[in-house]
């Protein structure tokens, strides 16, 4: 365990003060019975600039973490922050003003996690709420965050954090007290637009609402996993108005509703929602919330509009939606189909495309501009396995729509099985199919410095996140 360089400090001034007693040994305070000297508590807090990353070290947070603004941080690989409980039960945050670089490496991984007090407490209740998250504000610059696992996160805001305050849109995200986000991005109509969000190999699991708030800004994420994100409410990615970038090779796992969803709405710039999702694992996720007609896997509504190839879908309640009515998506400005649907019971497959069975029908199907895709693959109960090399999805059941309140899987909080592979068997008839020919929405994520570039990767012409091993 690192100890930061103040604390040693106190210390050190603590000892000095016992060696300056008298030399006959007797202390030159006259109380016989004094209090005890309060212990130096071990950890970090504050201004992270002032803090000393060093590579492979584990930190207790005993505070919210601040990167100031106009500052640059960077959280080097190995590095574990183990979030404290606060003394009146708050979880703490880092909030970011300026440039937050999370830089793990694949055999080396950063951890953000809560302690291991928190995680074996009563308060874990299997979906996090035991530290805040990382909150990037209308003023920050780049949030770049690589090979890092963010666990159990969600905490409720409070009143002196960002997620409470105008920093992050309007008189603030949240309300004090309500349950926070893992990640949060903003870039709001009328305030800088430069800057990155990009998100990379790593895996965000087990939080009570939306794992990722993305208000506008040029994001990437790719090879990420989301395990486990929602209580009865929450998308893996909500992705709001001025948001635009390139969504790939990611794995979703039983998630309360959406893995990714695109609106035009919320504190950004309005008409340029574009978001692409391509070559997406998607499975056994929206049947957590619990209203009719919520709980798609893949999700554009309120004029956002992109491109949505390649995604392997199983076990859903819905698939792609394109909602209806009031808050349709740009319809001219949509591109779908070469997706691969596969349900194991008949509810699931009737679903594959919302339908007047729910209280919000999706345009696919219901309406001319929108028809089912040929190139899709979309047939009855069972049919299209994609042969994940340690996982099987024909056991998975699901009673229906109307019952979801009701049905065992609106408390499914189980996270993904020991041993479960999502790549494809050598003869997985989903390796082949998916269409190469479409452009990324940015080619280039450059960070504000120049000394990061990212490519958004290109696509496969197989279905979902992972090919053969």
């Amino acid at each position: 365990m690192k100890t930061p360089k103040l604390l040693l400090l106190a210390g050190f001034f603590v000892s000095l003060a016992f060696a300056c007693s008298d030399d006959n040994g007797i202390s030159p305070n006259p109380n016989p019975d004094p209090d005890p000297i309060a212990p130096i508590e071990d950890g970090i807090a504050g201004d992270m600039t002032e803090i000393e990353f060093d590579a492979g070290e584990t930190y207790k947070v005993i505070g919210d973490l601040i990167v100031p603004e106009g500052e640059s941080v960077t959280i080097p690989a190995g590095v574990t922050l183990e979030f404290q409980e606060g003394p009146n039960g708050e979880g703490w945050f880092i909030d970011v003003f300026g440039s937050l670089y999370i830089l793990g490496e694949e055999n080396n991984r950063v951890v953000l996690t809560a302690s291991d007090e928190l995680i074996n407490s009563s308060k874990n209740n299997g979906i996090g709420q035991l530290w805040g998250g990382v909150i990037g504000t209308n003023v920050a610059g780049d949030l770049v965050i690589q090979y890092t696992d963010i666990l159990h996160t969600g905490a409720a805001a409070r009143e002196e954090n960002a997620m409470a305050l105008p920093a992050t849109g309007g008189g603030g995200e949240l309300n004090a007290g309500d349950a926070s986000y893992a990640l949060y991005f903003i870039r709001q109509a009328d305030m800088r637009q430069d800057g990155i969000f990009v998100l990379q190999h790593s895996r965000i699991a087990f939080c009570p609402d939306d794992a990722i708030r993305i208000n506008g800004g040029k994001t990437l994420m790719t090879h990420n996993v989301f395990e486990v994100t929602g209580g009865t409410g929450g998308d893996a990615v909500n992705i709001k108005a001025a948001t635009s970038g390139d969504f790939a090779y990611n794995l979703f796992y039983n998630l309360a509703t959406n893995g990714l969803k695109s609106a035009d709405t919320g504190p950004g710039e309005r008409g340029r929602c574009h978001t692409n999702f391509y070559n997406n694992t998607i499975l056994n996720s929206g049947y957590r919330r619990s209203e009719p007609g919520r709980g798609a896997g893949l999700n554009y509504e309120s004029d956002a509009f992109g491109d949505v190839y390649n995604n392997l879908l199983v076990n859903n309640r819905f698939g792609l939606r394109l909602v209806a009515g009031e808050s349709q998506p740009n319809v001219d400005r949509i591109n779908y189909g070469y997706n691969w649907n596969y349900g194991s019971v008949q509810t699931i497959v009737d679903e594959f495309y919302p339908t007047d069975a729910t209280a919000s029908v999706g345009l696919i199907g219901n309406d001319p501009r929108t028809p089912i895709p040929s190139t899709d693959v979309a047939d009855g109960p069972g049919d299209n396995d994609p042969m994940f090399v340690n996982y099987d999805p024909s056991g998975f059941t699901f009673s229906g729509n109307s019952s979801i309140s009701t049905d065992p899987l609106a408390r499914n909080i189980d996270p993904i099985p020991a041993g479960a592979d999502f790549h494809l068997q050598a003869d997985s008839p989903a390796l082949t199919g998916g269409i190469l020919d479409f452009d990324f929405v940015h080619t280039s994520y450059q960070s504000l410095d120049g000394a990061l570039n990212f490519s958004p990767p290109a696509p496969s012409e197989f279905f979902g996140a992972f090919g053969t091993n």
